[in-house]
């Protein structure tokens, strides 16, 4: 995971520098987010539900990654997205006298890829329509503790799954270095198997090349994950910084 996170920071460096000259543009994006993660797991005693609020409990996060490359050539752009966070949250347990505490672990590796198209723009608003998929890698690993005698029990699964995606985006030039941006997309391949997020941030471009957002992104994923029925909830202030080439 760590290699491919360096991979996907070189490719946002170097890439496009390499290709500066061939009628297209790039913009990279690097983030920093704090996300809290509510999570509700299906176990054999009933419904575990999970909040690590990420505002207040840095300790809480083992390492946080998210970036963003877009190239576009006319009114056609094609944006990835790469996130990965590993987080855990001990609470106590909600299964009456048989468990006293709950340790879960979710470590999750998203991959986004779009294709939009430019289908308005003008000098107050620009609006991208388009479709695409979402890859995940998620693992689990819980552990209650018994309050008496009897076993504690523990569970660690993992999956890996694709959804497709329909998405918008809207940007909103306020003036010549303010804007601001606002992206949603979803999807889902069954009944249990979903996901959807929205993005929201204000943004100020220092020079044609540099500019910097501050905003707030959410992510749902729904998933059956081994024998363990998975809600996830991602959400979280974000900073980024963003070049464009």
């Amino acid at each position: 995971m760590r290699r491919l996170m360096i991979a996907a920071v070189a490719l946002m460096i170097a890439g496009p520098a390499a290709a500066q000259d061939s009628g297209w543009t790039y913009q990279a994006s690097l983030y920093g987010w704090l996300p809290s993660l509510s999570t509700t797991v299906g176990t054999p005693f009933g419904d575990l539900e999970s909040d690590s609020d990420g505002s207040i409990s840095l300790s809480n996060h083992d390492m946080t990654f998210m970036g963003t490359l877009e190239a576009r050539t006319g009114k056609w752009g094609f944006i990835g997205d790469l996130l990965y966070v590993d987080l855990s949250n001990e609470t106590d347990s909600p299964f009456g006298r048989r468990f006293e505490s709950s340790t879960l672990e979710t470590t999750t590796t998203a991959f986004s890829g779009y294709a939009v198209y430019r289908t308005y723009e003008s000098d107050k608003a620009i609006l991208d329509a388009g479709v695409g998929f979402r890859a995940f890698d998620v693992g689990l690993d819980l552990d209650l503790q018994s309050a008496d005698s009897r076993p504690d029990y523990s569970a660690s699964e993992s999956a890996t799954w694709a959804v497709p995606l329909v998405a918008a985006r809207v940007i909103l030039p306020l003036n010549e270095s303010w804007f601001a941006t606002a992206f949603a997309d979803g999807g889902m391949t069954s009944s249990d198997t979903s996901t959807w997020q929205v993005f929201a941030s204000v943004g100020y471009r220092f020079n044609p090349r540099w500019s910097t957002q501050v905003g707030w992104r959410y992510m749902d994923i729904q998933k059956d994950i081994g024998d363990l029925d998975t809600t996830l909830g991602l959400s979280g202030p974000l900073i980024g910084v963003s070049a464009r080439f």
